[in-house]
This record gives C-alpha cells, sequence and structure tokens, in this order.
C-alpha cells in the first residue's frame, strides 16, 4: 500500500521489526564521522537496511581523510555519495526508499552513547506517532527540563509534541536531523512541498513544516527512555545560521587524523551530557592507518 495518499490512515501493528535507512550528513569532518560509525557499531544494535553517507570534502587533504574512513569503515556495506547537490541529491536517495518503511538522519559530530537494542521501539512505532526520538532526556538541564506530560513511560516514553509552543526544544521540535525516526512516506510528502540547500535550511524548512493541519494531527511521539544520540560540537563547517560550536580549526582535526590519529570514543562514553548539544571534549588516541589514494 502507497501511504503517500493516506495521511491519516493508521498502520496496523507490526510483529517484525521493520526496515530502517540511515542517512548520514558530512562536510569536511571526516574525522567525527569515524567516530560516528564507530560509536553506532559500538552501541547501535540493529542492522539498517541501508546506511547512506552524503558526504562532501572541499579539497583534497579532506578527501583523503573520508577515502581513510571508507576504507577503514566498520560499515563496508555502507553507501558513500559525494554531495554535488545536496537538496538533489537527498531527494533522491529519499525517493528511492519504499514508503513503508523507516528513515534515519544523523549529523556527522553525532555520537551514539549507550548501547540500545531498538527492536521493540522500531516495531510500536506506528503511523500513530510523528516521530521516535534517540536524542531526548528527562535528566538533561537547560530549556529541555521543561517536560511534557507523559502517557507512557514504560518501556518507552510517549507523549503529545505540540504540548509547549512558546519555545523550541526536544519534545517539540519534531524534525531533528540528529536522531529522530521517520516513516519514509512521510518525508517523501514533505520533501515535494519544502525547499532546502543543505542540512540546516533542511531542519528549518522541516521546522516550519509541522504547521500544516495533517502534521499537526498527529500529536504522538516516542523516544527510547534514555538518551541514545548526543551531539559534541567541535566546530562549524555550514555557512546556514549560526549554532553553537567549540571553534576547533576543522583542518586541524583533519590533519591530525590523516597523521594516524582518531578521536578516543571511550572517553566520550564515558561524559556525562546534560544537553542535547554539548562539548564532550576532543580526545585522542593513535591509530596507524595507511593513506589511500584519492578517488574523488
Amino acid at each position: 500500500m502507497n501511504f503517500l495518499f493516506f495521511p491519516f490512515q493508521k498502520q496496523p501493528y507490526r510483529k517484525h521489526v521493520p526496515k530502517l535507512h540511515l542517512i548520514i550528513f558530512s562536510k569536511d569532518r571526516a574525522c567525527q564521522l569515524d567516530s560516528l560509525l564507530r560509536s553506532l557499531k559500538d552501541h547501535f544494535h540493529y542492522a539498517f537496511t541501508t546506511l547512506t553517507i552524503l558526504y562532501r570534502s572541499s579539497d583534497t587533504n579532506f578527501q583523503m581523510a573520508y577515502d581513510t574512513v571508507r576504507e577503514f569503515c566498520t560499515y563496508p556495506e555502507s553507501r558513500w555519495l559525494h554531495e554535488e547537490n545536496f537538496a538533489g541529491d537527498l531527494r533522491k536517495t529519499i525517493a528511492s526508499l519504499p514508503d513503508d518503511e523507516l528513515v534515519m538522519f544523523l549529523v556527522d559530530d553525532d555520537i551514539a552513547m549507550r548501547p540500545v537494542k531498538p527492536d521493540r521501539l522500531l516495531t510500536d512505532f506506528t503511523n500513530d506517532y510523528l516521530f521516535l526520538s534517540f536524542r531526548a532526556s528527562r535528566d538533561y538541564t537547560g530549556y529541555d527540563h521543561i517536560l511534557p506530560e507523559f502517557s507512557k513511560i514504560d518501556p518507552y516514553l510517549v507523549w503529545n509534541w505540540r504540548y509547549y509552543k512558546r519555545k523550541n526544544n526536544t519534545w517539540n521540535y519534531p524534525f531533528s536531523v540528529d536522531g529522530n525516526v521517520f516513516h519514509v512516506w512521510r518525508i517523501q510528502k514533505i520533501f515535494k512541498e519544502i525547499k532546502f540547500k543543505a542540512p540546516n535550511s533542511l531542519e528549518s524548512a522541516m521546522h516550519d513544516y509541522r504547521k500544516k493541519r495533517w502534521i499537526k494531527a498527529i500529536t504522538l511521539a516516542m523516544a527510547a527512555p534514555n538518551p541514545i544520540i548526543s551531539n559534541n560540537p567541535l566546530n562549524r563547517v555550514q555557512t546556514e545560521g549560526e549554532t553553537w560550536h567549540k571553534n576547533i580549526d576543522p583542518t586541524y582535526i583533519n590533519d591530525m587524523f590523516l597523521s594516524g590519529n582518531r578521536i578516543n570514543n571511550a572517553v566520550l562514553y564515558e561524559a556525562q551530557p546534560t544537553f542535547t548539544h554539548m562539548d564532550l571534549g576532543l580526545h585522542w588516541e593513535e591509530l596507524a592507518m595507511p593513506t589511500p589514494t584519492s578517488t574523488k
């Protein structure tokens, strides 16, 4: 059944675990991407149906770093798509996915902080829910401490994502590209009606789209009982808008990576984030890896 034509139809309960497609956005941050991929292998205990890495490199050194990650990738079945036109490339990727499956977006400076076996969450994530979050936490401080009233807290959280309209936070921000899961057919439908150029304008356009009547009619959201995905904003490489970051030179990180170092994930796993985007530090460990020839 093609759900594109039935926006309010309820999806029957699934006894099987649905297929989940992962799309990661990356630009000039091969080192952080490597950290993310390793953390997913460590902690996200699920076989992604497809894993697409939509990436962009500004020069040959950044490309060499991506070639290194690709050669030693812990997900050898991943699909690497060098960005020619972000919107066009992403639209084609989304259009190619089966409309009755699921999709999750991540950015390269995300990290999976703790283990999760998401089978139950994905199985129960029916069309009654607008999004499934792996980034929300009841323990985070800041504006995220303004919690909704949960209608369910075990074995996962359920709430009305429209509960608080005065200020955006994790609980009422459905279209984050940092660890939220969506039904493919809904993203396909939204993509037909929005314009964007890069990840930030994509998220912004989808956020504005939440005001559509058919979106507002889907009031429920789900989340893992504890946060899985956190964001470690070491630097900013995009030019759309301002987001907080630690302002570490991307070239420095890239050069360190090419010289045989990688981010020490074990140290990051010991961190205790208090916010969805938080400085977890830049910690190195040595790893001797041969540098491949650029394939760009």
